[in-house]
């Protein structure tokens, strides 16, 4: 009979978030209401195999974030160059034009991208706004390229907000929730320790109505194992984040 082994502890957060909700896939296909001690504790894994969905989702918003936020400042980045670039122009025309918007910009600095999170968006929120202004964009139609990296700082900026947004909203309604690591340690540790070994134990005592589930989840986490044991040998970056 297949047995249940230990789920590796270097399993990722995705991982066991996966592993877990085929494992509860697996034991709702039969009723467990009159087994007094797996009833109770499926609903607590239920429970925490949900929370840790919820980590899971928020660690990954913070990492979107990071990527988006990476974006808006090669937006700068390459504005602060172009309009630079035009500053030094042989041709009076554009070159004041250039030096009309250099002149507003250096009021932030490109500085401005090492901000944190909140500060970043309020300055280039604010630094928008005085690019509108109509004699501004008079000399920003003179310099070729400019309008369209403004627009596209734009778009970066409401795609950043847009998120954060929706990270704070999540934060609210979630801000005691247990870190998606020590949620997911917990729940193996709770496995390992307790669920495997009642099952191993009763597929062998009631193998007719235990050991098609025991067989199922043995080989679900058989699966997990041997992905954890390939990431090893191929020296993938174990991160948490997934």
């Amino acid at each position: 009979m297949a047995m249940i082994q230990k789920i590796s502890a270097s399993s990722r957060n995705g991982e066991t978030n996966a592993l877990f909700t085929l494992i509860l896939t697996t034991f709702a296909k039969s009723d467990w209401t009159a087994d007094l001690y797996l009833k109770p504790v499926l609903i607590s894994t239920q429970v925490n195999s949900t929370t840790l969905n919820l980590a899971i989702r928020r660690l990954k918003a913070y990492s979107q974030m990071a990527k988006k936020d990476e974006v808006r400042d090669t937006q700068i980045r390459d504005l602060f160059k172009l309009v630079e670039g035009y500053t030094h122009i042989p041709i009076a025309e554009i070159k004041e034009a250039a030096l009309l918007l250099y002149s507003i910009m250096v009021q932030y600095g490109l500085a401005i991208i090492n901000e944190d999170y909140a500060e970043e968006s309020s300055d280039i929120d604010s630094l928008l706004t005085d690019l509108s202004q109509a004699d501004i964009l008079i000399a920003i139609a003179k310099l070729q390229g400019v309008s369209e990296t403004i627009a596209a700082l734009n778009v970066a900026q409401k795609d950043f907000e847009n998120l954060a947004v929706q990270q704070a909203e999540g934060d609210s309604v979630k801000n005691d929730l247990v870190s998606a690591s020590k949620l997911k340690k917990e729940m193996i540790a709770e496995f390992n320790g307790n669920l495997r070994g009642y099952m191993n134990t009763m597929a062998m005592v009631k193998p007719e109505m235990y050991e098609a589930t025991t067989k199922t989840i043995a080989k679900l986490v058989d699966n997990n194992n041997e992905l954890v044991k390939r990431r090893r040998k191929t020296n993938e970056p174990d991160t948490e984040l997934v």
